[in-house]
């Protein structure tokens, strides 16, 4: 099971991960250049609660490289956070 993150461009996901020097911005294990594992990087906010609808949209400068065990992780200990009580559509 791979880590997937919200849907970037590419150019986007090149940009940011260059910017972080292929380095994951959670633990800060580098990747080398040409090493396939570089194309696992997850490019997505620094909130991974951030809804997909909202984080396609987020600004360059405020997404965060993780790689995918990182990003695993961090997925993964929100969905064991229970929900806190959200308004529901037809709530009056």
């Amino acid at each position: 099971m791979s880590a997937r993150g919200p849907m970037v461009s590419g150019l986007l996901w090149v940009r940011v991960v260059k910017r972080e020097e292929r380095r994951c911005t959670s633990c800060g294990r580098a990747r080398v250049e040409g090493d396939p594992a570089v194309h696992d990087l997850v490019v997505a906010p620094a909130d991974p609660r951030t809804p997909a609808h909202i984080a396609v949209r987020t600004p360059e400068d405020e997404l965060k490289v993780w790689c995918p065990a990182c990003f695993g992780r961090a997925t993964k200990r929100l969905r064991r956070v229970p929900a806190s009580q959200t308004e529901t559509l037809f709530d009056l």
